[in-house]
């Protein structure tokens, strides 16, 4: 009997080139999830189990996964874009307390100040982007771990730090 899964997240891309993945939630994670042994994939519609070898959280909604049998950027680029689940429900249920819960943030940049406000939070096959106003322009910022430093949900405020020429 196969297990009930539940939705995790999804695997955006690769990091590095030994197999790490980049998994991102829309949801926050509600309990410890450094004892996650295995998560699953669904591949030509059956349940592939895969055990996790390390998990680095990024932020609460998104992780470096490294995955046992999974070695090298190719054998990671398979795994890309697809959905992930557990057997245990690990994310907080309401999608509000979610990436959606940053829209009216103010976005800065610790080089370039304040950037404007998030007004959406958009996915491109796997690329998740916060949409920001700056009065009449409308700028496109990936949600990958490296880009946010500091989120202050009191504030209303994402602090990030842009790579150079990314402005």
């Amino acid at each position: 009997m196969e297990p009930i899964l539940h939705p995790l997240g999804k695997i955006s891309k690769t990091h590095g080139y030994h197999g790490t993945l980049v998994l991102i939630s829309e949801l926050p994670f509600d309990v410890d999830t450094k004892h996650l042994e295995e998560i699953f994939t669904v591949i030509d519609g059956l349940q592939v189990p895969f055990p996790v070898e390390a998990i680095e959280w990024c932020t609460d909604t998104s992780a470096y996964i490294k995955l046992e049998f999974v070695d090298n950027q190719k054998e990671a680029n398979e795994l890309v874009g697809r959905q992930i689940f557990t057997t245990s429900i690990i994310c907080k249920s309401k999608p509000e307390e979610g990436w959606n819960s940053w829209i009216g943030f103010t976005v800065n940049d610790l080089k370039y100040g304040k950037i404007g406000i998030v007004q959406q939070i958009k996915d491109y096959k796997g690329n998740i982007v916060m949409q920001v106003k700056n009065d009449d322009k409308e700028i496109l910022i990936s949600l990958y771990p490296e880009l946010i430093t500091r989120i202050d949900q009191n504030a209303k405020n994402i602090q990030i730090t842009a790579p150079e020429g990314y402005f």
